[in-house]
C-alpha cells in the first residue's frame, strides 16, 4: 500500500519507508505523482500539457517515478498504471489523504449540524497544513484554493429550516 499525503509537503509511505522531496527523482516526477493523486486518471497528453513537457519527457518521468516508488518492479506491476495513452494510480494499492478529506466532508454534509461536528473536525485536522505547501506551480495553487474552499464551505453554519 502506498499512503500518499498531499496536505503539507508531499510524502509517500510504503514498505516502511517515507519518500519526500527529491526522493521522487526531481520536481517533475513529484508533480506528476501529485497530479495523479489529486485528479485520478489523465491522458498522457493532458499531463504533458499541464506539466509543460513533451510526452516523451513525461514517459521518462513516469519511468523515474515508478522506479522510485517500487525499485525493480516491472511497469505492468507498478502502482502507476498506464493503458491506451492514459495513466492513473492503482486505487487498490494507494490511499490518498485528500480522498479521506473528501469522504469526511461528504459524510458531514449528510448529517445534522450537531452530528457533522466529528467528521468536520477530522477533515479540519487532515487539512491543518496547506495542500502541497512546498509547491508553487499554478495547478498546485488552484488545488490549494479548492480544498481550502471545500473546508470553509463545509464548516459554514447551515440555515435552520
Amino acid at each position: 500500500m502506498h499512503d500518499i499525503q498531499l496536505f503539507g509537503r508531499l510524502e509517500v509511505r510504503t514498505r516502511g519507508i517515507c519518500l519526500t522531496g527529491d526522493d521522487f527523482g526531481g520536481a517533475r516526477p513529484r508533480h506528476l505523482l501529485a497530479l495523479l493523486a489529486l485528479r485520478g486518471e489523465w491522458s498522457l497528453v493532458e499531463l504533458a500539457d499541464t506539466l509543460g513537457v513533451s510526452t516523451a519527457t513525461l514517459k521518462d518521468d513516469l519511468a523515474m517515478l515508478r522506479d522510485r516508488l517500487e525499485p525493480g518492479a516491472r511497469p505492468r506491476d507498478s502502482v502507476i498504471a498506464t493503458h491506451r495513452g492514459r495513466v492513473r494510480l492503482a486505487a487498490d494499492r494507494t490511499h490518498v489523504d485528500t480522498a479521506t478529506f473528501d469522504e469526511l466532508i461528504a459524510i458531514a454534509a449528510e448529517r445534522t449540524p450537531a452530528r457533522a461536528a466529528r467528521p468536520l473536525a477530522a477533515a479540519a485536522f487532515l487539512a491543518s497544513r496547506p495542500l502541497l505547501e512546498d509547491e508553487d506551480a499554478p495547478w498546485a495553487a488552484e488545488a490549494r484554493a479548492e480544498y481550502r474552499a471545500k473546508l470553509i464551505m463545509a464548516s459554514a453554519p447551515q440555515p435552520i429550516m
